[in-house]
């Protein structure tokens, strides 16, 4: 951190902080451009400027405004954007920390630890407020947070620009992942793309963004770039099959509602499989809690087989939190991949999306890479990542034909465009997640694909050799973003034992 402050303009400082500070002086008062920790206020009074009035915060991330935590009677007014009163005012940071696990991936990567009670919350797009005669207009700018804003000033006659992270230099975007509003959609991207459209339609002199330089020159050029990288992004979390057709394999409805895939394969309720053996013995794929009430009737209608094994794609809630009711009901056995196991041994090891309420130990871990056996079936193990990285794939010969339990990485192209989604904060990787999966299959050559969320389909290499040319894509599309070039560095956020760089 550089206590020394840049002046970009006179009567205009750029202080180094946990993210840039800027200060706008007028000779009579201060205000301020976000406050980060709020260290650069010691330099502020070394430069003798005049009492900060006011601090003006273009987005709820700590970085921008944890510092404002440190006390409740500042001596200066606390604005900040209308559309960011959910993760800045106080009962709602309470709800969002009490309910951060109750889903997927949560509405903030970095919030404040609490929230702001002397924030007034009057930074609303196209709306203006004035110091003196110096107006201040509010242009909604979404991305790192949903109602972010940039703030325009006119400043020793420049327009400047106060983006805060909607922009970065180089045409990038800091730490991209903030885009990532859910696990699966661009809806971010798609709307950060708007804001950055709204700044290319403002004359703009000088760029202050929240992280690295401000932007003197060919401002237009680098929004324009920054722009269509952001539509690729969008795009990337599109289609990962584009123009394929299903090959959906048709099933055999039973009297109690479940679908015989095969003879001995049944999915029953939302998401989960049961494989039965000769011997009456019964395995469970994939269980999910609210499926468990309707396997009864499954296994009455096949002669109460006793479910003696269980296991599970993923470790997401939705394909493992009815493990351990079985294990309960019916004495089942857990038998979990070693990279399914491991986020869920002890929830909150590993900060993932869509973990179960408790843990989940297994009573038996498969092979990494290998084979298992249960009863008359040769299983076939080896990880399999993409949606997240803790994923394994499980293949066996069911009635003559090879199944491949694959999860929720591969859907059908008609189901959430071929896939369960990619973000960073779900694991997600590229070349050693969704390449390297789908080369797997394409060498396992399966006659069936048993997906996730009730889906079942015929093999199809087209597919897959596609999912490798997007999965390529989608990671060059996100690599653009990243100011320093390198997903590990301003994208990946768990580390992992990959190459990617």
């Amino acid at each position: 951190m550089n206590p020394i402050p840049t002046e970009l303009l006179p009567g205009v400082y750029r202080f180094d902080d946990t993210c840039n500070v800027y200060a706008i002086t007028n000779g009579r008062g201060t205000i301020a451009i976000d406050f980060g920790s709020g260290r650069w206020l010691s330099a502020l009074r070394r430069l003798k400027l005049p009492p900060l009035e006011h601090v003006f915060i273009t987005h709820h991330h700590a970085d921008q405004c944890e510092g404002l935590l440190a006390r409740d009677d500042w001596p200066f007014a606390i604005h900040a954007p209308a559309g960011e009163k959910a993760m800045l005012e106080p009962a709602a940071v309470d709800e969002f920390w009490r309910t951060r696990r109750a889903g997927g991936v949560p509405r903030s990567y970095l919030p404040l630890r609490r929230g702001l009670p002397a924030a007034t919350f009057d930074m609303a797009g196209w709306t203006d407020l004035f110091w003196g005669q110096a107006r201040l207009r509010f242009i909604d700018t979404p991305g790192h947070g949903t109602g972010a804003v940039s703030v325009l000033l006119d400043a020793d006659g420049r327009q400047v620009v106060f983006c805060g992270d909607a922009a970065h230099a180089g045409s990038t975007i800091w730490q991209p992942y903030h885009l990532e509003w859910d696990h699966w959609t661009g809806s971010g991207a798609l709307l950060a793309w708007e804001g950055v459209q709204r700044l290319l339609g403002i004359g703009i002199d000088l760029l202050c963004p929240s992280h690295g330089p401000v932007v003197t020159q060919r401002i237009r050029p680098m929004l324009r770039t920054l722009a269509a990288r952001l539509l690729a992004l969008y795009r990337a979390k599109g289609s990962i099959c584009a123009g394929e057709r299903d090959y959906y394999l048709p099933p055999r409805i039973l009297q109690c509602g479940a679908r015989e895939v095969l003879p001995g394969l049944y999915q029953f309720a939302a998401n989960s499989y049961l494989l039965r053996s000769a011997c009456g013995d019964a395995m469970v794929i994939d269980p999910t809690r609210a499926d468990i009430a309707l396997l009864e009737p499954l296994l009455a209608e096949l002669g109460d087989p006793a479910v003696t094994a269980a296991t599970a794609s993923h470790f997401h809630l939705d394909h493992t939190d009815g493990l351990p009711l079985l294990k309960a009901r019916h004495g089942t056995a857990i038998h979990l991949h070693p990279q399914v196991a491991e986020p869920i041994r002890e929830i909150g090891a590993i900060d993932a999306p869509w973990l179960p309420a408790e843990p989940i130990v297994a009573d038996h871990l498969l092979p990494r890479d290998g084979t298992w056996t249960w009863n008359e079936y040769r299983f076939r193990c080896a990880p399999l990542p993409g949606q997240t990285w803790w994923h394994c794939a499980l293949m066996t010969t069911i009635a003559g034909r090879r199944v491949l339990f694959a999860g929720d990485n591969f859907q059908p192209p008609s189901r959430w465009n071929g896939t369960g989604g990619f973000s960073s904060f779900n694991g997600s990787v590229f070349e050693e997640g969704f390449v390297e999966s789908a080369r797997r299959i394409i060498d396992w050559r399966p006659d069936v694909v048993a997906t996730g969320h009730g889906t079942y389909v015929l093999y199809n290499e087209r597919y897959y050799l596609k999912v490798i040319r997007w999965a390529r894509a989608a990671q060059a599309a996100v690599k653009a973003l990243c100011p320093s070039g390198k997903l590990e560095r301003d994208y990946y956020l768990h580390k992992l034992p990959r190459r990617t760089k």
